[in-house]
């Protein structure tokens, strides 16, 4: 085998096992916790419970991963909105009979 292609395939070889590590690294990495994820703001939450209805806020509370919201709709109906806290999706709620 001539030198150039020793070479060649040392280089070859190197490069592959340099791949490998670093594949095999970004895969042992843990996935990001749920702590680290932004929360929506107390204005995104309101917002959030306006578009589903509600026209006025009576309270609302952050409690662990959820805005949990009560208010009024049309009409004065009371209704109770719960939205996870990290993407503003709607998890919960009920009008008031």
């Amino acid at each position: 085998m001539s030198r150039l292609s020793m070479l060649a395939a040392l280089l070859l070889a190197v490069g592959l096992a340099g791949h490998a590590s670093a594949s095999a690294r970004a895969e042992s990495k843990p996935p990001a916790p749920v702590a680290a994820l932004p929360k929506i703001t107390e204005a995104q939450a309101r917002s959030i419970a306006f578009r589903h209805g509600l026209v006025h806020v009576e309270e609302i509370a952050l409690s662990d991963s959820r805005w949990e919201i009560a208010g009024r709709a049309q009409g004065g109906v009371e209704v109770t909105l719960d939205l996870n806290a990290y993407d503003g999706s709607v998890i919960g709620g009920a009008a008031a009979p």
